[in-house]
């Protein structure tokens, strides 16, 4: 019965053997990238722009806000959750697109959506530096409360790589899985607060939306960028307990079946 507990350890010590491939594997998604498809870069910067534009559009109309803290404040969240739609899309297809590789080598599976999270999360970092750039040009200058963005950007980090983990192993036992999935990020994407502040939140409401880790990076992003504040840190280390939570989940997943899944799987 013990020897079916997934072992912790066991995985820690075949994440550092692997880790060289996984960093290959980035390196080589990435170059392939460029050269495949140019506009791989550029869209993952033109994609939230245009969102933006979409969006302020839309609620300056409705709202009345408009100006450069609006551009930013619209920006940020974009930006940062498509890092995390994205990333968690692609990575929980990585295994069933990895299929005949798998099928011939005896590897872990988790390799795989660990490549396609990095190769996102590089091009997220260039986007995010400009972004940067843009808001000191609008008037929203490097701040001593950057210090905290590395904290945020790992958090967030840590929740992507948790909520993909599982969702690798369940897209590829259940080919239903990814269109359940898509529907509950749309539910998200318009309750992360990407285009409304938190303060409209009712007070009865607030723990329910507070609940959503990236409802809280997003928030973060904000006060660190535009307020020159820091993060509120028990919501911060909330987020980052739920993000830990879906890592261990995924973890376990993982663990129990690896040496299953392309005997289970009908790819």
């Amino acid at each position: 019965m013990r020897s079916h507990i997934p072992n912790k350890t066991m995985f820690i010590s075949t994440l550092k053997r692997y880790c060289g491939i996984i960093l290959y594997r980035t390196i080589a998604g990435i170059k392939s990238e460029a050269r495949q498809n140019y506009l791989g870069y550029l869209w993952f910067l033109l994609e939230p722009l245009l969102s933006t534009a979409v969006l302020y559009i839309a609620f300056t109309q409705v709202t009345g806000k408009a100006g450069p803290q609006y551009v930013a404040f619209l920006i940020l969240g974009m930006i940062s959750w498509q890092w995390f739609e994205s990333s968690c899309m692609l990575g929980s297809t990585a295994i069933k697109v990895k299929y005949g590789v798998l099928s011939q080598f005896n590897l872990p599976k988790y390799i795989f959506p660990m490549v396609s999270i990095m190769v996102n999360t590089w091009k997220f970092l260039c986007v995010f530096v400009v972004i940067l750039i843009a808001a000191a040009i609008m008037g929203y200058p490097p701040n001593r409360h950057f210090v905290y963005l590395p904290l945020l950007l790992a958090f967030q980090l840590l929740l992507i790589v948790g909520v993909t983990l599982p969702l690798s192993v369940g897209a590829t036992l259940m080919n239903d899985l990814l269109t359940v999935v898509s529907s509950i990020f749309r539910l998200l994407f318009f309750m992360s607060g990407i285009f409304f502040d938190a303060s409209v939140v009712p007070e009865n409401l607030k723990s329910w939306f507070y609940a959503n880790p990236m409802a809280v990076f997003i928030e973060s992003y904000r006060m660190v960028v535009i307020h020159d504040q820091p993060p509120y840190m028990p919501r911060l280390m909330e987020a980052a307990a739920i993000s830990l939570g879906f890592l261990v989940l995924g973890v376990a997943l993982h663990m129990y079946y690896d040496k299953k899944i392309l005997k289970l799987t009908n790819v």
